[in-house]
């Protein structure tokens, strides 16, 4: 790989902090830009990640060509909306656990993802669990 893969963070909280160093770790991502409605805490993400441009509205983010993967770390309640967004715009997305609330809603996001040709993920560290099991 010639450069690496251009990476967007939405929602700044604890949950996109344990995403970091895997990024960082990774010589094929960096870590680009990141985006949050409370602009204390995107601007401290991107004083402690080195992370310059910071927007408090995704569809920055979504309108950027140069974002090649968006990393959601949002309250649940957000990840179908912004998911769907993301592959609207021609982005790979990572989303935190869990992906969706409901299977119709994991439904939708896969038809997305169809239909963008891109990939989607969940970083789902607990899909051995019960209730994991149930979806």
């Amino acid at each position: 790989m010639s450069k690496p893969l251009k990476v967007a963070v939405i929602g700044t909280g604890g949950i996109s902090r344990t995403h970091m160093p895997g990024w960082e770790a990774s010589p094929y991502t960096e870590v680009v830009a990141a985006a949050d409605v409370n602009a204390a805490a995107l601007e401290d993400f991107g004083s402690k990640f080195g992370v310059e441009k910071l927007y408090t509205d995704t569809n920055d983010i979504f309108g950027d060509p140069t974002i090649d993967i968006v990393d959601i770390c949002t309250p649940n309640r957000l990840h179908t909306p912004l998911v769907l967004s993301a592959l609207a715009a021609g982005k790979h997305v990572i989303c935190e656990k869990p992906l969706a609330p409901t299977p119709d809603e994991i439904r939708l996001m896969i038809d997305a993802r169809d239909r963008a040709g891109k990939l989607l993920m969940t970083a789902q560290h607990f899909r051995f669990r019960t209730g994991s099991q149930g979806m």
